[in-house]
């Protein structure tokens, strides 16, 4: 084969072998370009100094009891994108739990867990009394409008009280609510349910579709720590998983 044959057939290789380059080339520079840029130890310095004034700023609100403001300063400072340790979540689920949403209470409460040096027993009793008490739900009503939530025996706990009142005002206010309810019946617009620990509840009222005759009913889909009562047993007492295995369990 000639010198020209041989240059011939190996151009659209070599053209190929280019082009790939290139568009590796590109996709990086892409992904670099993508990529945060790394935190100067200055700028590191002035969110931590932030994080700490938002943090005296939530020590004065909870000493007044203004929660709606430690909710915000705690949502401020989750924006500021340092590590937040035990204390801060602990704060956090505090507000959580006198704004009456007990999804954020867990949720933190799991968080200070997973940060803790030391396993705290109060916070470990903390969810294990909200995994056996609550059960989490997913409410919605098309349209909106008229949509109504009803507990028949409402609870003398204040704090599960304050979540079913919070929850009321979101369905009447917007037709929707996801979030945890104490256990229960309720009735959701014309949906008579009950809230079982470890259950998911999911219900969609559609009132126009129910003055054509079209009745959905109730769905109910079971939580990982609510599989043995779906299979007739009683629902678990634990508190779910973590990522790095069995969570730790109350006295």
């Amino acid at each position: 084969m000639t010198q020209r044959a041989r240059s011939s057939r190996l151009g659209p290789v070599v053209l190929a072998i280019c082009s790939a380059l290139s568009l590796s080339v590109i996709a990086g520079a892409a992904s670099a370009a993508d990529a945060p840029a790394p935190m100067s130890p200055e700028d590191r310095e002035r969110l931590l100094a932030e994080k700490d004034r938002i943090s005296d700023e939530i020590k004065r609100l909870m000493e007044r009891g203004i929660w709606d403001g430690v909710e915000r300063k705690y949502r401020d400072m989750e924006r500021l994108g340092v590590d937040l340790n035990e204390k801060d979540f602990l704060n956090g689920a505090y507000a959580a739990r006198e704004l009456g949403d007990v999804s954020a209470t867990h949720e933190r409460l799991w968080r200070a867990l997973k940060s803790a040096r030391k396993e705290p027993k109060d916070v470990v009793d903390w969810l294990w009394d909200i995994d056996n008490h609550y059960g989490r739900v997913e409410l919605i009503c098309v349209p909106p409008r008229g949509s109504t939530l009803a507990i028949s025996e409402m609870p003398l706990d204040p704090y599960q009280r304050k979540a079913v009142e919070e929850a009321q005002k979101k369905v009447e206010r917007d037709g929707i609510f996801r979030g945890m309810l104490p256990a229960g019946k309720y009735t959701f617009t014309t949906q008579e349910f009950t809230v079982q620990a470890g259950i998911t509840h999911r219900i969609e009222v559609s009132t126009r579709a129910r003055r054509h005759g079209l009745v959905e009913p109730v769905i109910i889909r079971p939580d990982d720590a609510g599989a043995a009562a779906t299979a007739g047993g009683a629902p678990s007492t634990q508190p779910p998983p973590t990522p790095e295995g069995p969570a730790p369990q109350g006295d």
